[in-house]
């Protein structure tokens, strides 16, 4: 065996200087964080940090690892020490206020963000962070400015006039489709735990069970609006000729094909993916939590009407307006519509409502997101 100065020397002449060597550890927890292999990058980024232990970027990179395998204290200390590194690291300030308000700790995340935003990022999430959270807060008029600094900045100056509409009570027929790209690009790593675990959301079983009830035992075609990461298509894999999900954000569509339960994944706009869609193509639409995006449904009732077969079945769900309006834009950026709209357009599309019942979208009874659930069939 080699004795250390040795094995210094050695590394030397090889050019395995300890920067050189953690470095290469980085690269290849990155690679395997990229395929899903969070536990294995986590090993490496440990080789990294035992190489050279002053990276900042091994340490934010391990915290990101950490927070994906849901240990949050060990990503907090992760996050910490990188920025104890390299204090104007606006990605670890970022990240930390995102576990810690997973965490339920608002205030700090909070601070973070806007450390976050006073250095300036040139990428939205720390906005988008600590915009949502100080209306969270009641802090709407910090929200409106941080998403006013957002939008002078040149940051997603589309996503960010939604959020500033929102905050001021301004509704408009739809969000934009970058909107909701961007929300869900940052969001998709925790999606499930958060929505599922966390917050309670059943939406995709309660509408695909009941489609399977109506439909009987016959194979379908069916189109999943808005799939995100294949929640519908885990309940309806096995009742399917066809199944097809369609999306606008490319990280979640990542994360529905890595279960292989679609045959088709599209990433597009739903109201240009249904226009250039075929005549009677499916006999199956869905929407789970999808027009809480998009403010005036007629032209999205009128191509679903078209796409689908006769006694085709088109089952969603809506977030509830507290008046007869036919929809708004709350605070929090989701649109919200009245039964009465639903009912309305509906008809006036060849869509005979089958069944409907109010349902919480997110959360626990009483105290989430009121919410309805609709089960339209297209006339003969």
């Amino acid at each position: 065996m080699h004795s250390a100065p040795i094995r210094n020397w050695l590394r030397r002449w090889l050019g395995l200087d300890s920067a050189t060597t953690a470095q290469s550890h980085i690269e290849r927890g990155n690679a395997l964080c990229a395929s899903g292999r969070h536990a294995d990058a986590i090993v490496e980024y440990e080789l990294a940090i035992a190489a050279d232990s002053n990276l900042a970027e091994v340490h934010y990179r391990a915290g990101l690892a950490w927070r994906d395998q849901q240990q949050f204290d060990k990503a907090i200390a992760s996050y910490r020490r990188a920025l104890a590194l390299k204090p104007g690291y606006i990605e670890a300030h970022n990240n930390l206020g995102v576990v810690l308000q997973l965490q339920n700790q608002l205030e700090d995340a909070r601070a973070c963000y806007r450390r976050a935003v006073e250095l300036k990022p040139d990428f939205s999430q720390p906005y988008i962070n600590l915009g949502r959270l100080c209306e969270l807060l009641g802090e709407r008029a910090e929200a409106a400015h941080c998403y006013r600094r957002a939008i002078a900045a040149e940051v997603e100056p589309e996503t960010f006039r939604h959020f500033l509409n929102a905050a001021e009570g301004v509704t408009t027929g739809r969000a934009p489709a970058a909107y909701a790209r961007t929300v869900f690009d940052n969001f998709a790593a925790h999606f499930d735990h958060r929505l599922v675990d966390d917050l309670n959301y059943r939406i995709p079983q309660i509408l695909c069970e009941r489609v399977i009830e109506m439909c009987g035992p016959r194979k379908l075609r069916v189109l999943d609006l808005g799939c995100g990461t294949g929640l519908c298509g885990a309940h309806l894999e096995s009742a399917c000729s066809l199944l097809v999900g369609v999306d606008v954000s490319p990280a979640m569509l990542a994360k529905a094909a890595e279960h292989k339960r679609y045959d088709t994944l599209v990433e597009q706009d739903i109201a240009e993916y249904l226009a250039g869609t075929a005549t009677a193509a499916f006999d199956v639409a869905l929407a789970a939590d999808v027009f809480v995006y998009i403010g005036d449904l007629a032209d999205v009732f009128a191509q679903v009407a078209r796409v689908l077969d006769a006694g085709g079945v088109f089952a969603f769900s809506i977030e509830r307006a507290d008046d007869d309006r036919d929809f708004m834009l709350r605070p929090n950026g989701r649109y919200v519509q009245s039964a009465g709209y639903i009912a309305r357009i509906a008809a006036a599309n060849g869509l005979s409502e089958v069944l409907s019942f109010a349902q919480t979208i997110r959360g626990a009874p009483g105290s989430g997101a009121p919410g309805l659930v609709f089960f339209l069939r297209k006339n003969a």
